[in-house]
């Protein structure tokens, strides 16, 4: 076979620009075949051999690399410097780059990207979800309906020893969403969009919205987490919905008179309601603490609430005042719950169909932290027995309106009978049995 050829090079003037033209004998099957190899540099910066069966089509060719060189001088004029300098650099970019792409197709690509993107997310963040989610060898998601995923949710969280009252507000806060949702729909199927449209026709308050919000990012993450997972890697609607502003005013929190009318009424009414109010608005006790609450950890000065009854999940430790000593008499047993047979479904509600007295969110609680702290005048007390932030505590207990008399009042309310409740002024109290602290602390 005839070993490849190259003539002596010919340089031809395309108007100005010269180009190297080769005459070359290259062997093939069919026999030797005789080119004109054309040399240019002008289209892509790197040297390039252009095969043509003859001189004049070598020639010709030359011209139509010329007229476009012309014609890119030309578009280059209109760039500024800096702008050169980006198409440059870009170039370089991509002539190193593996993938052989031109400049053109590479911006092409990432525009086409960038449109289906649609603001979403960046480029390079929808590349490193789909390598996350695309791993051949991965497990892939097992589809399953919104309302079968919540069920299991839920059994996963009472599985988990989660408190009851906890277990039972996740349930009742998805079976509420699974109403507003489409009937079936798949899991991974709901948007942000439609979560939010579902919660915002609960018709909640901003608070209570921000909390489904962050219940359905919970379910997102665990279900992300199972084998075989439910949804994909780093699929979460939840969290991608908007947060309600909340305005912070000032707490509302009960009244000494208001306190009274609800313990005079109670116990003939609601005597089951009693123990949890005490526990409330004389040890500072959340109701959901309150109901978890056994004997065994109601001593005779202090209330020893366990970690794991506490919405912190931190143990605290609470001083029973005077009169709290004598509500507890009423009830104190060796064992079993402070509070047996308590609901806390429509506590508030149950309170006023038999009291009278409208209760805004906490403000019994609020009542406790109110008047507990313009007797003890100690921010950092009053935040430990409540298992709350000195922040807080700050906030909503140091400068609210109470006199030092109706603190004194608050904690002066004691029981005489099972069905009657009366004020004590200083001397009742020592009468009563009451000690001297509470003079002391006032």
């Amino acid at each position: 076979m005839l070993e490849h050829q190259k003539n002596q090079p010919v340089v031809y003037d395309a108007n100005g620009v010269p180009f190297t033209i080769y005459k070359t004998t290259k062997p093939t099957k069919s026999g030797p075949k005789v080119y004109w190899v054309l040399e240019e540099r002008f289209t892509t910066g790197r040297r390039r051999l252009l095969n043509n069966k003859s001189l004049k089509a070598a020639k010709e060719r030359a011209d139509k690399i010329r007229a476009a060189h012309i014609k890119g001088q030309a578009a280059r004029m209109s760039l500024s410097n800096g702008q050169w300098q980006d198409v440059w650099l870009a170039f370089e970019v991509i002539r190193n780059a593996p993938n052989g792409e031109s400049l053109y197709s590479a911006v092409h690509s990432w525009l086409e990207c960038i449109h289906l993107l649609d603001g979403k997310a960046t480029l390079f963040d929808a590349v490193k979800f789909f390598v996350e989610n695309h791993r051949g060898n991965g497990p892939k998601p097992t589809r399953i309906r919104f309302d079968e995923a919540a069920k299991l949710y839920h059994a996963f969280k009472v599985a988990d020893g989660k408190s009851a009252s906890h277990c039972d507000n996740i349930r009742s806060r998805l079976n509420r969403l699974a109403t507003k949702l489409p009937a079936g729909v798949m899991l991974d199927e709901l948007t942000a969009g439609q979560l939010e449209h579902a919660v915002v026709n609960l018709g909640l308050r901003p608070k209570t919205r921000n909390e489904y919000k962050i219940t359905l990012g919970n379910l997102f993450t665990w279900a992300a987490k199972q084998n075989p997972p439910l949804v994909p890697k780093g699929f979460n609607p939840g969290k991608e919905m908007e947060r309600c502003r909340i305005k912070h005013g000032d707490v509302k929190f009960l009244h000494v008179p208001e306190l009274t009318q609800i313990l005079t009424s109670l116990p003939a009414k609601r005597p089951d309601l009693l123990p949890l109010v005490a526990l409330v608005c004389f040890a500072g006790l959340r109701p959901s603490e309150a109901a978890r609450l056994e004997w065994n950890e109601v001593g005779d000065d202090y209330i020893r609430l366990p970690g794991f009854k506490s919405k912190t999940g931190h143990p605290r430790q609470i001083p029973i005042r005077p009169n709290l000593k004598l509500w507890l008499a009423l009830w104190r047993k060796d064992s079993g719950l402070v509070c047996p047979d308590v609901s806390l479904e429509h506590v508030n509600a149950a309170i006023r169909r038999h009291s009278g007295v409208r209760l805004s969110h906490d403000a019994m609680r609020h009542g406790y932290g109110t008047h507990r702290q313009r007797v003890v005048n100690n921010v950092g007390q009053v935040a430990e027995e409540m298992g709350h932030s000195m922040a807080i505590c700050r906030r909503h207990y140091l400068n609210a309106f109470c006199t030092d008399t109706e603190a004194a009042a608050w904690f002066n309310l004691v029981p005489q009978k099972p069905a009657n409740i009366i004020e004590l002024n200083n001397g009742q109290a020592e009468a009563a049995g009451l000690d001297s602290a509470a003079s002391a602390e006032r």
